[in-house]
């Protein structure tokens, strides 16, 4: 029964084409009033404009020299829409404009008869399905099962050189050898190796269908570890059997590279990193073909940027001055179990929310004896302004910044007193500083095991670290659930106006 609620959904939420050539698309739809049609396609899992029709007599035709093979989508007023296959033969389908799927009959078309039969099929079968519900028949759902697995052996095997049964081959999940079904291990790996039977990554059309782009997220959100380097692994998989001409390479390089680029998900910008790289880096022999230089440039300066920043590389070294603008600290000499560098801006309005949560936070720290010190790096150039508030607000933990005398005489503080280096005064750069405040935490070998963080994702993971439970979190926790209500009220209202 699972099985085929899966196929089920999986079919009729994607579909997929390929194929150049030329192609008449009439369609005579019951109930239509003469009016503006469209034409969409499919690139990924979004449908795009592809050219406008005007219907005359409930008829809509389409005359395009040639089009890409894949699953396009004639879209009507208010939105209303049914997909259909594009290939290589002329397409003549007529239906009802308030049931396009129930009402739809394929007068001409190969690829799309085999597509509707399979629909309609399917349909059937999961009203049969249903009917089983509260039935303890097991007999009857392994029956259902296997007709469903039988039509699309059949169905893949009696179509072969269309494109419908490309897609039907795309939608259907590697079957389980009997004999490893009992054992979890041995069919997650069986899987995982013959996830990407079915789809043909050496054709170039099936990226004109949203079924790719699904199959494509739920083997890294799903089939694989949440690991930076087994998701590059895979990624490189796949990817290096595609052509590196195709629009498939080209979305699939784009849709991966920019996912763990954008990520949330702490120590993800490392498949970034390695996804730059390997595609779009260095400029001079890139294989980014879609991307103009100046932006290639700035992807493989934040690539570059991010590199030694990542989960598991040693945190830059700092040696920076304290308030006093004489007394410089070398960060690397500090003996604790860890360390929390802090960017912060006196001016930065999300840091004047956040340091007072880490000043109670740090508070707790010191009175749980955990080994950690904070390292409060000030950014903003006029010194004065963050002096000024490290004293007001009596910050007890390590404060440290360059000053102006410093930054421009550098030569003098790095080659002749010798009590700082040119990274050091550079940490912006060194640091890749874009915003604040920004927190790296470091283990006592000085290596990054936490970035991306605030006080609330800081405080639960000491907790997990330390093993200890911290009072303080359970305020934190209640104040960024009234924040997110707040949010999700100001935009309830917004949308209102």
């Amino acid at each position: 029964m699972l099985f085929i609620k899966r196929t089920f959904i999986i079919l009729f939420i994607f579909i997929t084409a390929n194929v150049f050539g030329q192609q008449n698309l009439n369609f005579k739809i019951s109930g239509l009033k003469d009016t503006t049609v469209f034409l969409a396609r499919y690139f990924g899992e979004k449908l795009y404009y592809a050219d406008t029709a005007y219907s005359k007599n409930e008829s809509v035709i389409f005359n395009k020299k040639k089009l890409i093979g894949g699953i396009y989508a004639v879209v009507c007023p208010n939105s209303k829409y049914f997909e259909f296959i594009v290939a290589d033969e002329d397409v003549i389908m007529e239906t009802d404009i308030n049931d396009f799927n129930g009402k739809m009959k394929v007068i001409k078309s190969e690829n799309n008869k085999v597509f509707y039969d399979y629909i309609m099929f399917l349909g059937s079968m999961k009203n049969k399905a249903m009917s089983l519900q509260g039935e303890n028949n097991e007999k009857k759902r392994n029956v259902l099962d296997l007709e469903v697995k039988n039509y699309q052996k059949n169905n893949i095997t009696n179509n072969k050189n269309l494109l419908a049964a490309k897609v039907l081959a795309m939608s259907i999940d590697p079957e389980i050898p009997d004999e490893i079904k009992d054992n979890d291990s041995l069919k997650y790996r069986y899987y995982l190796d013959h996830y990407w039977d079915n789809i043909d990554v050496s054709d170039n059309r099936i990226v004109h269908t949203p079924v790719y782009h699904k199959k494509l997220d739920f083997f890294f959100k799903k089939m694989i570890p949440q690991i930076p380097d087994s998701i590059c692994f895979y990624a490189h998989k796949v990817i290096d059997k595609m052509d590196p001409k195709s629009e498939l390479f080209k979305y699939t390089v784009h849709h991966l590279t920019y996912k763990y680029e954008t990520s949330n998900i702490m120590g993800m910008d490392a498949v970034f990193v390695c996804m730059a790289k390997k595609y779009y880096c260095p400029v001079n022999d890139s294989k980014a073909y879609w991307i103009d230089s100046t932006k290639l440039v700035d992807l493989c300066e934040k690539a570059d940027k991010t590199a030694p920043l990542l989960i598991g590389k040693k945190a830059p070294r700092l040696i920076l001055a304290d308030t006093s603008e004489s007394n410089w600290i070398d960060f690397y000499k500090l003996p604790n179990k860890y360390n929390l560098l802090i960017f912060w801006d006196p001016d930065c309005g999300h840091c004047k929310k956040e340091i007072p949560k880490m000043v109670n936070l740090y508070k707790e720290l010191k009175e749980k004896n955990i080994d950690i010190e904070f390292i409060a790096i000030g950014t903003n150039l006029e010194n004065k302004k963050w002096i000024e508030y490290v004293k007001e607000n009596k910050l007890q933990w390590i404060n440290i910044s360059d000053f102006p005398d410093a930054n421009e005489n550098a030569k003098s503080y790095i080659y002749e007193k010798r009590v700082t280096t040119l990274k050091s005064l550079n940490f912006r750069l060194t640091y890749d500083i874009f915003s604040t405040p920004q927190m790296y935490l470091v283990d006592n070998e000085k290596k990054i095991i936490g970035k991306k963080l605030n006080t609330l994702s800081l405080a639960k993971m000491l907790e997990h670290l330390e093993d200890i439970e911290i009072e303080y979190l359970e305020i934190l926790e209640q104040e960024s659930k009234k924040e997110k209500e707040r949010i999700a009220n100001s935009k309830k209202n917004n949308n209102k106006e």
